[in-house]
């Protein structure tokens, strides 16, 4: 299967487990395409260079703006803007006839708002607030797509740069989160890769939780944070520093939000297997030193 990948802070690592996997990957590139395996687009402009997707089997979006500033105005345009107009402009290239029958957009758990302790899974309703609309807008601009859709709702990624887990990796955030009872869910990177490659390969349609199966409260994070690399927890951050740091918005929309998802397409009607669904292994495996 040839696969064009867009561009995004995953899409290299799942590129990758597209070739380990045997299929052809064509990547969709921002700047000078490097050769014939790239191909330049413009995701908020609405363009891809010809022969646009007419030429690929399937098509991964990965495309998104991280929320992990202040939430101006212009801030929260970018956010919606990238996510919706970039997937837009996938969907405006496929045709219900053409060669590209599969296509697979990212989306998050942030679909969900704070939801306290419900279990959520794929089927959960949307939750309140501007982030949990703005998922909801990215998810329905997929669905505009004229070919068979699935939805990649994604937590934290843990081992990938750029969101919570290298904040809290790093420790910058190492203490527990105001109160800590919130639920975070997770993935590791590998498991993560698995599953976006099994889905993308299979038929199943409409939005897919993939998290691991053991969502944790923010304080337990943190424990197994110190114990995988060896140092104490660190000191609780009250949820007023939180607010004058990153501001009201990010701060009761991702760092206070609670949001318990628990993976069922996944693991019982697709018969994944997760190499680290346990916190701790995945963790441990994280914090070992890559020769």
């Amino acid at each position: 299967m040839r696969v064009a990948v867009t561009s995004g802070r995953l899409g290299s690592l799942l590129a990758a487990g597209l070739i380990a996997a045997g299929h052809e990957v064509l990547r969709l590139v921002e700047g000078v395409p490097q050769g014939p395996h790239e191909r330049h687009w413009e995701p908020e402009a609405g363009r891809i260079d010809d022969p646009g997707l007419s030429d690929v089997d399937a098509v991964a979006n990965l495309y998104e703006s991280s929320v992990w500033t202040r939430w101006t105005d212009e801030v929260r345009d970018q956010i919606r803007g990238s996510q919706v107009t970039g997937t837009l402009t996938v969907v405006s290239h496929l045709e219900p006839d053409g060669r590209c029958q599969r296509f697979a957009n990212l989306s998050a758990t942030s679909f969900y708002g704070d939801r306290g302790d419900d279990v959520l899974d794929a089927d959960s309703r949307a939750g309140t607030g501007w982030l949990a609309d703005s998922t909801a807008a990215w998810e329905a601009a997929a669905r505009h797509a004229p070919v068979s859709t699935v939805l990649w709702r994604t937590p934290a990624v843990f081992g990938v740069g750029g969101g919570a887990w290298e904040r809290r990796r790093a420790g910058l955030l190492s203490g527990r989160l105001g109160h800590g009872q919130q639920w975070r869910s997770w993935v590791h990177v590998d498991d993560w890769v698995a599953a976006a490659v099994l889905l993308l390969e299979g038929t199943t349609e409409g939005p897919v939780a993939l998290a691991a199966p053991q969502p944790v409260r923010d304080v337990d994070l943190v424990a197994a944070l110190a114990r995988a690399y060896g140092r104490r927890p660190g000191l609780p951050v009250p949820e007023a520093l939180l607010r004058a740091r990153f501001g009201r918005d990010l701060t009761e929309q991702v760092l206070m939000a609670s949001q318990r998802v628990t993976p069922r397409i996944l693991p019982h009607e697709l018969g994944f297997t997760y190499r680290f669904g346990d916190l701790d292994a995945a963790l441990a495996d994280l914090a070992r030193p890559r020769s």
